[in-house]
């Protein structure tokens, strides 16, 4: 006999990126949700760039604190570089500083630090 395995929970995270007025070569980063709070293991979040004020804006990758913290996957950046994916393994109640690194089409680099809150329901 075999056992179900429960589908895994999608969690997509939406980005805004704009120019900060008045100050050149740097932008404001707004995620929504800001800080998710992730019930279920195995889900699977994805950061998708879905305003960015009409700049060719992309991501980078990111980096994760703590850096050995055996509840995430390696990113994947899209071909077109407006989505960033990663697995969470949510079996652990903790949080994870992201830092996400995006790159204008000047080649600037620039990052915004949104958490993630894992609260694993079993």
């Amino acid at each position: 006999m075999t056992t179900l395995v429960p589908p895994i929970t999608f969690q997509n995270i939406m980005v805004w990126v704009k120019p900060r007025a008045g100050v050149p070569n740097k932008y404001d980063v707004v995620t929504e949700p800001a800080a998710p709070q992730i019930l279920n293991a195995d889900t699977v979040i994805n950061y998708q760039i879905v305003g960015t004020d009409g700049y060719p804006i992309v991501f980078k990758g990111m980096s994760v604190k703590p850096e050995h913290n055996g509840q995430l996957s390696k990113e994947v950046v899209s071909v077109d570089g407006r989505l960033l994916t990663f697995s969470d393994l949510n079996t652990i109640k903790m949080t994870l500083n992201i830092t996400l690194k995006f790159q204008d089409k000047e080649g600037i680099e620039f990052s915004h630090d949104p958490q993630i809150h894992n609260d694993p329901q079993s």
